[in-house]
């Protein structure tokens, strides 16, 4: 098989977890001359992020079930069926050697109709534990890759971690000992009210029991006007965004990061080696924040915070050990960036070219 006319369609929507680990994954292969399909929705974010760059992306109609009542499982049949023809004629078309899903969702119809159609497939799951979809679907692919360890003894699984952008780093983090500390804090969009209305609490008495200057930046999500009004009376160098456009300079800024459990987030800080307070998000599916988070806790390399103990004193605590004590910031910091699995996105694109140059390596 001649390089260039290798192909894969790629499978990820609705969240930045599904869809980031998955465009990383994609610019790779496409620098060693595969083609690259992206299917997705038209409701997704993945419509304007990969809408945005040069892959291509077709769009089927399809959407999740959990926590949306009874009349979503009464339309799954039908719904189901539409989506798995929209996305045969999309794959009969296009004709590729591989397929990969990044879970979620879409990838039901997508890795049903692979398969039938005798596809190999690869997944890859972000999470400690699998997704509903995911959970189901393994069992229909050829090769499943893992974000995070799990105990499975069968070599169709393989620990390559998760895709991010600061992959490389060879340094850990430099932890500081100085008059001031930078917090980061990363409330997002989902969940993140609860942060705006508790951080700026802790963080005033805080401020009341130390001599350190403290600079913080927060983004808030959508509730930035609460964490203002919390914020306003505090005489603090406070930087308050609704988004970061430039994670970089904000990862690269601070001494301590405050942030939830998914995936993505959590490995772009083992990635850096970032001192880490984190809060998982209770409401996420079946609870995945809060494994991930528990892995690092079990290794030493998080101080984890379940949220219904979250008060501005238990974590003003939290806050004045991290800061009193410099060498508690290093071994979070060292045992962070010693789990980090490295180069996750080039092992990744390896097993994919392994998969379309010999099949029955899968």
């Amino acid at each position: 098989m001649n390089k260039e006319n290798k192909k894969i369609i790629i499978f990820a929507a609705g969240t930045g977890g599904h869809v980031y680990p998955g465009l990383s994954i994609a610019k790779e292969l496409m620098l060693n001359n595969i083609i690259v399909l992206w299917i997705g929705t038209e409701r997704g974010i993945e419509k304007n992020i990969i809408g945005n760059s040069e892959i291509p992306i077709k769009y089927i109609e399809f959407s999740g079930i959990r926590g949306k009542g009874v009349l979503p499982y009464i339309k799954l049949p039908y719904k189901l069926i539409k989506s798995i023809a929209q996305s045969f004629k999309i794959i009969m078309e296009y004709k590729p050697d591989i397929v990969l899903s990044m879970g979620g969702y879409i990838s039901v119809p997508c890795v049903i109709t692979s398969f039938i159609l005798r596809i190999p497939i690869i997944i890859h799951e972000q999470n400690i534990i699998f997704g509903l979809s995911n959970n189901i679907l393994r069992f229909l692919s050829n090769k499943v890759i893992l974000g995070f360890p799990m105990q499975i003894k069968n070599k169709k699984y393989k620990y390559l971690g998760n895709p991010t952008r600061y992959e490389g780093f060879k340094k850990i983090k430099k932890i500081k000992k100085n008059d001031q500390i930078n917090i980061l804090i990363i409330g997002g969009s989902l969940g993140a009210k609860i942060f705006n209305e508790i951080i700026p609490q802790a963080i005033y008495i805080l401020k009341n029991n130390t001599n350190i200057k403290i600079n913080i930046l927060h983004q808030t999500g959508k509730t930035l006007k609460v964490a203002e009004i919390q914020y306003n009376h505090l005489d603090i160098n406070v930087d308050l965004r609704e988004y970061i456009d430039s994670m970089d300079e904000a990862y690269n800024w601070c001494d301590i990061i405050l942030c939830r459990g998914g995936a993505i987030t959590i490995s772009e800080i083992m990635c850096l080696g970032i001192p880490a307070i984190i809060i998982p998000y209770p409401y996420a599916t079946d609870n995945h924040q809060m494994k991930n988070a528990k892995f690092l806790e079990k290794n030493n390399a998080a101080v984890v915070i379940d949220q219904k103990n979250f008060s501005a004193q238990y974590l003003e605590s939290i806050f004045k050990k991290l800061i009193d004590n410099t060498s508690i910031r290093e071994s979070l910091s060292k045992n962070i960036f010693n789990l980090n699995k490295k180069n996750s996105t080039r092992n990744i694109c390896k097993e994919i070219t392994l998969g379309i140059n010999s099949i029955n390596t899968l």
